[in-house]
């Protein structure tokens, strides 16, 4: 009998797991956390550009068929108790309706895209034309720059070349003309 108690003894010794064995799986586990985070971070990165971009492409459609119906684009109108500033940008502050592009809603757009209500709040979609001949739509981060996966993604949307900062804005206009101002 003592025998076979010390085989039993043995035997259960040697199913255990070492301390090594043991930190090597959670040293694993960490990692492939630590890869997975990272991952997840890039995507919700992806998906809050792509929102944004689309956002931006039902505003400026909204803006072509005011346009081919109306033939001039919405004009921006300013001073007291109209919805622009008084440099003719229409849009701080997350308006909706009207209030961001003058005209177009609800007729050409039933819903104005808004930001994410956790958005810093120097950054909005704008609009301007004060004239009606040429305009400009932009997503605008006052006093910041936007991260550089953003300004990769706008591409040729980005309004670079104009002086002062290009890392804080892109977006559509109708001409080179507009694209500066």
């Amino acid at each position: 009998m003592a025998g076979h108690y010390k085989t039993y003894i043995t035997q259960n010794k040697q199913r255990g797991f070492t301390i090594v064995e043991l930190l090597i799986v959670i040293v694993v586990i960490a990692i492939l956390a630590a890869i997975v985070i990272v991952a997840y971070n890039g995507i919700q990165e992806r998906a809050r550009i792509s929102s944004m971009q689309s956002d931006m492409l039902t505003l400026n459609k909204a803006i072509l068929m005011y346009y081919a119906e109306n033939g001039s684009y919405p004009i921006t109108p300013t001073g007291p108790g109209q919805p622009c500033d008084s440099g003719a940008w229409c849009g701080w502050g997350q308006s909706t309706g009207n209030g961001l592009i003058p005209g177009v809603s609800p007729k050409y757009i039933s819903v104005t895209p808004q930001l994410p209500s956790n958005a810093n709040g120097g950054i909005s979609y704008l609009y301007r034309s004060p004239a009606g001949t040429d305009y400009k739509l932009i997503r605008y981060a006052a006093g910041a720059a936007l991260s550089q996966n953003e300004l990769n993604a706008a591409g040729s949307r980005r309004t670079s070349g104009c002086g002062g900062t290009d890392s804080d804005r892109w977006g559509y206009w109708s001409s080179d003309v507009s694209k500066c101002w």
